[in-house]
């Protein structure tokens, strides 16, 4: 079965965004374009809600390098109830029941799947119990509000620590499994 994993950029007071979809505060060095590339080779589906769909879809197309081409490459999904399109390449718009299709998708045969930002369809997949990994990459500021990564009502669920990767950036990369045992 394919994996899900969640990978976010997040300040260390918890916000994945600044107020109006900010996410210039995200360091991006080169270690952390390293660790990127590492880990991309591992994925061949991302997931995404529609707001983060929208902010992808309008950065990547125009980018350079292998981050882009990986991102305008690979098999995506977007999640909306309003969207009536999805124009990126290689993305497929679901408006039905997302739980549904990510069981689905993690019985296809492939790679890893990601989920990028999109906190609010995210936590639709963690109460489901179909997020296997957090990915989160703590960057050194408070941002003193903005948009949660993790919404308020979440059930307490026990992760273990796999994996920590500090950069000279001050970012410290910390990756997650949730436990059987929910505590």
């Amino acid at each position: 079965m394919r994996k899900v994993i969640m990978w976010d950029m997040v300040s260390v007071d918890g916000f994945f965004e600044a107020p109006g979809h900010d996410i210039s505060w995200f360091v991006f060095e080169d270690e952390l374009a390293a660790y990127i590339g590492e880990t991309q080779l591992e994925a061949d589906t991302l997931l995404f809600g529609r707001v983060t769909y929208e902010m992808m879809a309008a950065y990547w197309p125009s980018a350079e390098g292998d981050i882009a081409t990986f991102m305008n490459g690979v098999e995506k999904f977007v999640f909306s109830r309003t969207l009536t399109s999805a124009d990126w390449h290689r993305t497929t718009l679901v408006a039905g029941d997302a739980a549904k299709e990510v069981e689905r998708l993690k019985q296809r045969d492939g790679g890893t799947i990601f989920v990028f930002g999109s906190a609010d369809f995210a936590a639709g997949l963690i109460e489901k119990g179909l997020v296997d990994e957090y990915r989160l990459g703590i960057n050194p500021v408070l941002l003193g509000g903005g948009v949660p990564l993790f919404k308020p009502g979440l059930k307490r669920t026990k992760l273990k620590l796999t994996d920590t990767r500090p950069l000279k950036s001050g970012v410290v990369i910390l990756h997650y499994q949730p436990e059987a045992d929910a505590l």
